[in-house]
Protein backbone atom coordinates (compact mmCIF):
# COMPACT_ATOMS: atom_id res chain seq x y z
CA UNK A 1 0.00 0.00 0.00
CA UNK A 2 1.35 3.40 -1.00
CA UNK A 3 1.77 6.22 1.51
CA UNK A 4 -1.07 8.13 -0.21
CA UNK A 5 -3.39 5.13 0.15
CA UNK A 6 -2.42 4.70 3.79
CA UNK A 7 -3.05 8.33 4.70
CA UNK A 8 -6.29 8.48 2.71
CA UNK A 9 -7.77 5.53 4.58
CA UNK A 10 -6.54 6.85 7.91
CA UNK A 11 -8.30 10.14 7.28
CA UNK A 12 -11.54 8.35 6.43
CA UNK A 13 -11.22 6.36 9.64
CA UNK A 14 -10.64 9.52 11.68
CA UNK A 15 -7.20 8.35 12.71
CA UNK A 16 -5.02 10.97 10.98
CA UNK A 17 -2.86 13.23 13.11
CA UNK A 18 -2.57 16.92 12.10
CA UNK A 19 0.93 16.19 10.75
CA UNK A 20 -0.37 13.27 8.69
CA UNK A 21 -3.16 15.42 7.27
CA UNK A 22 -0.61 17.96 6.10
CA UNK A 23 1.44 15.15 4.57
CA UNK A 24 -1.65 13.84 2.75
CA UNK A 25 -2.53 17.28 1.41
CA UNK A 26 1.04 17.76 0.21
CA UNK A 27 0.78 14.49 -1.74
CA UNK A 28 -2.55 15.59 -3.22
CA UNK A 29 -0.88 18.74 -4.53
CA UNK A 30 1.31 16.68 -6.87
CA UNK A 31 -0.16 16.16 -10.35
CA UNK A 32 1.26 12.65 -10.58
CA UNK A 33 -1.17 11.55 -7.88
CA UNK A 34 -4.33 12.61 -9.76
CA UNK A 35 -5.06 9.09 -11.01
CA UNK A 36 -4.49 7.60 -7.55
CA UNK A 37 -6.82 10.18 -6.00
CA UNK A 38 -9.54 9.36 -8.53
CA UNK A 39 -9.16 5.66 -7.77
CA UNK A 40 -9.39 6.21 -4.02
CA UNK A 41 -12.47 8.42 -4.35
CA UNK A 42 -14.15 5.82 -6.54
CA UNK A 43 -13.40 3.11 -3.99
CA UNK A 44 -14.84 5.29 -1.21
CA UNK A 45 -18.18 5.63 -3.00
CA UNK A 46 -18.57 2.57 -5.20
CA UNK A 47 -18.70 -1.15 -4.53
CA UNK A 48 -16.52 -3.56 -6.47
CA UNK A 49 -19.34 -4.04 -8.99
CA UNK A 50 -19.49 -0.33 -9.76
CA UNK A 51 -22.80 0.24 -8.04
CA UNK A 52 -23.32 3.26 -5.85
CA UNK A 53 -23.50 2.65 -2.13
CA UNK A 54 -24.30 5.00 0.71
CA UNK A 55 -21.50 6.95 2.33
CA UNK A 56 -21.46 6.92 6.11
CA UNK A 57 -22.01 10.38 7.56
CA UNK A 58 -18.82 10.30 9.59
CA UNK A 59 -16.76 9.61 6.46
CA UNK A 60 -18.40 12.22 4.22
CA UNK A 61 -16.70 15.19 5.84
CA UNK A 62 -13.29 13.58 5.39
CA UNK A 63 -13.97 12.90 1.71
CA UNK A 64 -15.17 16.46 1.23
CA UNK A 65 -11.99 17.85 2.78
CA UNK A 66 -9.91 15.73 0.40
CA UNK A 67 -11.89 16.92 -2.61
CA UNK A 68 -11.65 20.57 -1.61
CA UNK A 69 -7.94 20.25 -1.02
CA UNK A 70 -7.54 18.72 -4.48
CA UNK A 71 -9.58 21.58 -5.96
CA UNK A 72 -7.19 24.11 -4.40
CA UNK A 73 -3.97 22.73 -5.83
CA UNK A 74 -1.35 25.45 -6.36
CA UNK A 75 -0.96 24.78 -10.07
CA UNK A 76 -4.11 26.11 -11.78
CA UNK A 77 -5.45 23.50 -14.17
CA UNK A 78 -8.68 21.88 -15.17
CA UNK A 79 -9.62 18.95 -12.99
CA UNK A 80 -12.21 16.24 -13.26
CA UNK A 81 -13.54 14.76 -10.06
CA UNK A 82 -16.06 12.16 -11.12
CA UNK A 83 -16.98 10.87 -7.70
CA UNK A 84 -17.98 13.35 -5.05
CA UNK A 85 -19.50 12.81 -1.61
CA UNK A 86 -20.77 15.92 0.13
CA UNK A 87 -21.32 16.33 3.84
CA UNK A 88 -23.43 19.30 4.82
CA UNK A 89 -25.08 20.70 7.94
CA UNK A 90 -22.88 18.81 10.38
CA UNK A 91 -22.97 15.41 8.71
CA UNK A 92 -26.60 15.44 7.65
CA UNK A 93 -27.75 13.60 4.53
CA UNK A 94 -24.94 12.72 2.13
CA UNK A 95 -25.35 12.98 -1.61
CA UNK A 96 -23.44 10.45 -3.70
CA UNK A 97 -22.66 12.23 -6.95
CA UNK A 98 -21.01 11.58 -10.25
CA UNK A 99 -19.98 15.01 -11.54
CA UNK A 100 -18.22 15.23 -14.89
CA UNK A 101 -17.66 18.39 -16.89
CA UNK A 102 -15.27 21.09 -17.89
CA UNK A 103 -14.53 23.34 -14.94
CA UNK A 104 -13.41 26.93 -15.25
CA UNK A 105 -9.90 27.59 -14.00
CA UNK A 106 -9.66 29.90 -10.96
CA UNK A 107 -6.92 30.79 -8.53
CA UNK A 108 -6.65 28.57 -5.42
CA UNK A 109 -7.56 31.53 -3.19
CA UNK A 110 -10.78 32.17 -5.10
CA UNK A 111 -11.77 28.53 -4.90
CA UNK A 112 -11.19 28.27 -1.17
CA UNK A 113 -13.04 31.46 -0.30
CA UNK A 114 -16.07 30.60 -2.42
CA UNK A 115 -16.25 27.01 -1.27
CA UNK A 116 -16.40 28.05 2.37
CA UNK A 117 -19.16 30.60 1.81
CA UNK A 118 -22.20 29.95 4.00
CA UNK A 119 -25.78 31.10 3.98
CA UNK A 120 -27.70 32.18 7.05
CA UNK A 121 -31.06 31.34 5.47
CA UNK A 122 -31.92 27.65 5.20
CA UNK A 123 -33.98 26.80 2.10
CA UNK A 124 -35.47 23.34 2.24
CA UNK A 125 -36.44 21.09 -0.69
CA UNK A 126 -39.95 20.73 -2.05
CA UNK A 127 -42.65 19.17 0.07
CA UNK A 128 -46.19 17.92 -0.51
CA UNK A 129 -48.68 20.69 -1.14
CA UNK A 130 -51.01 22.08 -3.78
CA UNK A 131 -53.91 24.41 -4.48
CA UNK A 132 -57.25 22.95 -5.56
CA UNK A 133 -59.59 25.15 -7.60
CA UNK A 134 -63.16 23.88 -7.49
CA UNK A 135 -65.77 24.21 -10.20
CA UNK A 136 -67.27 27.32 -8.58
CA UNK A 137 -63.89 29.07 -8.54
CA UNK A 138 -63.25 28.51 -4.83
CA UNK A 139 -59.63 27.70 -4.02
CA UNK A 140 -58.61 25.24 -1.31
CA UNK A 141 -54.99 25.03 -0.07
CA UNK A 142 -54.21 21.34 0.43
CA UNK A 143 -51.17 21.69 2.66
CA UNK A 144 -53.14 23.14 5.57
CA UNK A 145 -56.16 20.84 5.82
CA UNK A 146 -56.86 17.72 7.83
CA UNK A 147 -57.95 14.34 6.49
CA UNK A 148 -61.35 13.45 5.07
CA UNK A 149 -63.92 14.93 2.67
CA UNK A 150 -62.98 18.52 1.80
CA UNK A 151 -65.56 19.25 -0.91
CA UNK A 152 -68.63 17.91 -2.69
CA UNK A 153 -68.65 18.46 -6.45
CA UNK A 154 -72.01 17.40 -7.88
CA UNK A 155 -72.21 13.71 -7.07
CA UNK A 156 -68.48 13.40 -6.40
CA UNK A 157 -66.80 13.51 -3.02
CA UNK A 158 -63.32 15.01 -2.88
CA UNK A 159 -61.20 13.41 -0.18
CA UNK A 160 -57.81 14.32 1.23
CA UNK A 161 -55.64 11.76 2.96
CA UNK A 162 -51.93 11.07 3.44
CA UNK A 163 -50.84 13.86 1.12
CA UNK A 164 -53.06 12.66 -1.72
CA UNK A 165 -56.32 13.82 -3.26
CA UNK A 166 -58.97 11.29 -4.34
CA UNK A 167 -62.35 11.52 -6.11
CA UNK A 168 -65.27 9.22 -5.41
CA UNK A 169 -68.02 9.62 -8.02
CA UNK A 170 -70.16 6.71 -6.84
CA UNK A 171 -73.20 8.99 -6.60
CA UNK A 172 -74.54 10.19 -9.98
CA UNK A 173 -74.64 13.93 -10.42
CA UNK A 174 -73.57 16.83 -12.60
CA UNK A 175 -69.85 16.86 -13.42
CA UNK A 176 -67.70 19.96 -13.25
CA UNK A 177 -64.01 20.72 -13.72
CA UNK A 178 -61.36 21.05 -11.00
CA UNK A 179 -57.77 22.22 -11.31
CA UNK A 180 -54.94 20.98 -9.12
CA UNK A 181 -51.92 23.30 -9.09
CA UNK A 182 -48.53 22.87 -7.47
CA UNK A 183 -46.47 26.04 -6.95
CA UNK A 184 -42.70 25.96 -7.04
CA UNK A 185 -41.40 24.00 -4.08
CA UNK A 186 -44.44 21.68 -3.92
CA UNK A 187 -45.43 18.28 -5.38
CA UNK A 188 -48.69 16.37 -5.10
CA UNK A 189 -50.50 13.14 -5.95
CA UNK A 190 -54.08 12.72 -7.11
CA UNK A 191 -56.30 9.74 -7.79
CA UNK A 192 -58.72 10.67 -10.56
CA UNK A 193 -62.39 9.59 -10.59
CA UNK A 194 -61.53 6.52 -12.73
CA UNK A 195 -58.86 5.33 -10.29
CA UNK A 196 -55.91 6.56 -12.39
CA UNK A 197 -52.99 8.06 -10.48
CA UNK A 198 -51.20 11.29 -11.38
CA UNK A 199 -48.11 12.70 -9.67
CA UNK A 200 -47.60 16.43 -10.27
CA UNK A 201 -44.09 17.84 -10.18
CA UNK A 202 -43.40 21.35 -8.89
CA UNK A 203 -44.82 24.35 -10.80
CA UNK A 204 -47.44 22.27 -12.62
CA UNK A 205 -51.22 22.10 -13.01
CA UNK A 206 -53.79 19.50 -14.04
CA UNK A 207 -57.36 20.32 -15.09
CA UNK A 208 -59.84 17.40 -15.07
CA UNK A 209 -63.54 16.59 -14.71
CA UNK A 210 -64.92 15.44 -11.39
CA UNK A 211 -66.55 12.52 -13.19
CA UNK A 212 -65.51 10.83 -16.42
CA UNK A 213 -68.99 10.58 -17.91
CA UNK A 214 -68.04 11.48 -21.51
CA UNK A 215 -66.93 9.13 -24.28
CA UNK A 216 -63.30 9.92 -23.49
CA UNK A 217 -61.41 10.73 -20.31
CA UNK A 218 -59.71 14.06 -21.03
CA UNK A 219 -57.38 16.10 -18.81
CA UNK A 220 -55.20 19.15 -19.45
CA UNK A 221 -51.60 19.44 -18.23
CA UNK A 222 -49.14 22.28 -17.82
CA UNK A 223 -45.71 21.53 -16.34
CA UNK A 224 -44.73 17.96 -15.56
CA UNK A 225 -46.61 14.88 -14.39
CA UNK A 226 -46.28 11.12 -14.22
CA UNK A 227 -49.41 9.17 -15.16
CA UNK A 228 -50.46 5.65 -14.17
CA UNK A 229 -53.66 5.20 -16.17
CA UNK A 230 -56.32 2.63 -15.42
CA UNK A 231 -57.11 0.66 -18.62
CA UNK A 232 -60.60 1.24 -20.03
CA UNK A 233 -60.70 0.09 -23.66
CA UNK A 234 -64.09 1.66 -24.30
CA UNK A 235 -63.07 5.02 -22.87
CA UNK A 236 -59.61 6.21 -24.01
CA UNK A 237 -57.62 8.63 -21.87
CA UNK A 238 -56.38 11.83 -23.48
CA UNK A 239 -53.89 14.37 -22.12
CA UNK A 240 -53.94 17.82 -23.71
CA UNK A 241 -50.54 19.40 -23.18
CA UNK A 242 -50.08 23.18 -23.11
CA UNK A 243 -52.73 23.53 -25.80
CA UNK A 244 -50.13 22.31 -28.30
CA UNK A 245 -50.16 18.53 -28.41
CA UNK A 246 -52.10 15.51 -27.19
CA UNK A 247 -51.22 12.11 -25.72
CA UNK A 248 -53.80 9.40 -26.43
CA UNK A 249 -53.71 6.53 -23.94
CA UNK A 250 -55.35 3.12 -23.67
CA UNK A 251 -53.91 2.14 -20.29
CA UNK A 252 -50.29 2.76 -19.47
CA UNK A 253 -47.57 4.53 -17.50
CA UNK A 254 -45.87 7.59 -18.95
CA UNK A 255 -44.31 10.94 -18.07
CA UNK A 256 -44.97 14.30 -19.71
CA UNK A 257 -42.68 17.31 -19.23
CA UNK A 258 -44.07 20.53 -20.67
CA UNK A 259 -42.77 23.53 -18.78
CA UNK A 260 -43.32 26.83 -20.52
CA UNK A 261 -39.65 27.86 -20.24
CA UNK A 262 -38.34 24.61 -21.72
CA UNK A 263 -37.68 24.42 -25.48
CA UNK A 264 -39.32 21.00 -25.85
CA UNK A 265 -42.36 19.06 -24.74
CA UNK A 266 -41.25 15.53 -23.89
CA UNK A 267 -43.64 12.58 -23.55
CA UNK A 268 -41.92 9.38 -22.39
CA UNK A 269 -43.60 5.96 -22.38
CA UNK A 270 -42.65 3.61 -19.55
CA UNK A 271 -45.24 0.88 -20.04
CA UNK A 272 -48.17 0.17 -22.35
CA UNK A 273 -49.06 2.14 -25.44
CA UNK A 274 -49.64 5.79 -26.27
CA UNK A 275 -49.91 7.92 -29.37
CA UNK A 276 -48.49 11.44 -29.47
CA UNK A 277 -49.96 13.44 -32.32
CA UNK A 278 -50.79 10.09 -33.97
CA UNK A 279 -47.22 8.82 -33.58
CA UNK A 280 -47.30 5.54 -31.64
CA UNK A 281 -44.61 5.08 -28.98
CA UNK A 282 -43.09 1.86 -27.74
CA UNK A 283 -42.00 1.48 -24.09
CA UNK A 284 -38.71 3.30 -23.56
CA UNK A 285 -39.35 5.81 -26.35
CA UNK A 286 -39.82 9.56 -26.03
CA UNK A 287 -41.67 11.98 -28.28
CA UNK A 288 -40.08 15.42 -28.43
CA UNK A 289 -42.16 18.30 -29.74
CA UNK A 290 -40.44 21.56 -30.62
CA UNK A 291 -41.87 25.07 -30.39
CA UNK A 292 -42.65 24.76 -34.13
CA UNK A 293 -44.62 21.55 -33.34
CA UNK A 294 -42.15 19.32 -35.14
CA UNK A 295 -42.08 15.87 -33.52
CA UNK A 296 -39.20 13.44 -33.16
CA UNK A 297 -39.21 9.97 -31.58
CA UNK A 298 -36.02 9.02 -29.74
CA UNK A 299 -34.82 6.34 -27.32
CA UNK A 300 -35.31 7.71 -23.81
CA UNK A 301 -33.06 7.63 -20.77
CA UNK A 302 -35.91 6.50 -18.54
CA UNK A 303 -33.81 6.67 -15.38
CA UNK A 304 -33.23 10.36 -16.04
CA UNK A 305 -36.88 10.99 -16.94
CA UNK A 306 -38.10 9.28 -13.78
CA UNK A 307 -35.45 10.67 -11.44
CA UNK A 308 -37.85 13.26 -10.00
CA UNK A 309 -40.38 10.56 -9.13
CA UNK A 310 -37.64 8.51 -7.47
CA UNK A 311 -36.48 11.39 -5.29
CA UNK A 312 -33.37 12.21 -7.30
CA UNK A 313 -31.89 14.88 -9.51
CA UNK A 314 -30.28 13.37 -12.62
CA UNK A 315 -28.16 15.89 -14.48
CA UNK A 316 -26.50 13.60 -17.04
CA UNK A 317 -25.25 15.77 -19.91
CA UNK A 318 -27.19 18.78 -18.59
CA UNK A 319 -25.88 22.30 -19.02
CA UNK A 320 -26.02 24.84 -16.21
CA UNK A 321 -29.27 26.40 -17.49
CA UNK A 322 -31.05 23.04 -17.28
CA UNK A 323 -29.67 22.42 -13.80
CA UNK A 324 -30.72 25.84 -12.54
CA UNK A 325 -34.25 25.59 -13.95
CA UNK A 326 -34.77 22.40 -11.96
CA UNK A 327 -33.41 24.05 -8.82
CA UNK A 328 -35.72 27.05 -9.30
CA UNK A 329 -38.78 24.82 -9.36
CA UNK A 330 -37.69 22.51 -6.56
CA UNK A 331 -36.52 25.15 -4.08
CA UNK A 332 -38.84 28.01 -5.11
CA UNK A 333 -35.98 30.35 -5.94
CA UNK A 334 -35.02 32.67 -8.79
CA UNK A 335 -31.60 32.18 -10.38
CA UNK A 336 -29.75 35.26 -11.60
CA UNK A 337 -26.50 35.19 -13.57
CA UNK A 338 -24.22 38.04 -12.50
CA UNK A 339 -21.89 37.41 -15.44
CA UNK A 340 -21.88 35.25 -18.56
CA UNK A 341 -23.33 31.80 -18.00
CA UNK A 342 -20.49 29.34 -17.31
CA UNK A 343 -20.02 26.87 -20.21
CA UNK A 344 -20.36 23.78 -18.06
CA UNK A 345 -22.04 20.45 -18.62
CA UNK A 346 -22.69 18.12 -15.74
CA UNK A 347 -23.25 14.44 -15.26
CA UNK A 348 -24.54 12.65 -12.23
CA UNK A 349 -27.28 12.49 -9.67
CA UNK A 350 -28.06 13.47 -6.12
CA UNK A 351 -30.95 13.22 -3.71
CA UNK A 352 -33.74 15.79 -3.92
CA UNK A 353 -33.97 15.78 -0.13
CA UNK A 354 -30.89 18.02 0.16
CA UNK A 355 -31.23 21.61 1.26
CA UNK A 356 -30.26 24.40 -1.11
CA UNK A 357 -27.17 25.04 1.04
CA UNK A 358 -26.02 21.48 0.45
CA UNK A 359 -26.59 21.91 -3.28
CA UNK A 360 -24.47 25.07 -3.39
CA UNK A 361 -21.58 23.22 -1.73
CA UNK A 362 -21.81 20.61 -4.47
CA UNK A 363 -21.88 23.29 -7.16
CA UNK A 364 -18.84 24.99 -5.63
CA UNK A 365 -16.81 21.85 -6.23
CA UNK A 366 -17.56 22.24 -9.95
CA UNK A 367 -16.51 25.91 -9.79
CA UNK A 368 -20.07 27.22 -9.88
CA UNK A 369 -20.20 29.84 -7.12
CA UNK A 370 -23.15 31.75 -5.84
CA UNK A 371 -24.64 33.86 -3.10
CA UNK A 372 -28.16 33.93 -1.73
CA UNK A 373 -30.17 37.12 -1.32
CA UNK A 374 -33.64 36.31 -0.03
CA UNK A 375 -34.88 33.72 -2.49
CA UNK A 376 -32.55 34.84 -5.27
CA UNK A 377 -29.62 32.56 -6.02
CA UNK A 378 -27.02 34.71 -7.77
CA UNK A 379 -24.38 32.92 -9.84
CA UNK A 380 -21.14 34.86 -9.34
CA UNK A 381 -17.80 34.99 -11.20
Amino acid sequence: MSRLDELFHKLLAGACTPAEKQELYALLAKPEHDADLQRLLDEAIYSTTGDEKPVANERAGAILSIILEAQAKPAPRKTILRTVAIAAAAAAAVAALVWTGVQQTRSPQQRLVKTEETFTQEILPASSGALLTLGNGQTVPLDSLGQGVIAQQGGTSVKLGNGSLAYDDAQPGESTFNTLSTPRGRVFHITLPDGSGVWLNAASSLRYPTSFDAAERTVELKGEAYFDIRPMAAKPFRVKVNGRTEVLVLGTRFNVSAYGNDPLIAATLLQGKVAVDQRVLQPGEQARITAENAIKIVKADTSQVMAWRNGMFNFDNADIREVMKQLERWYDIDVIYETDIPPLRFGGKMERSLSLQQITRILAISDVHCRLEGRKLIITP
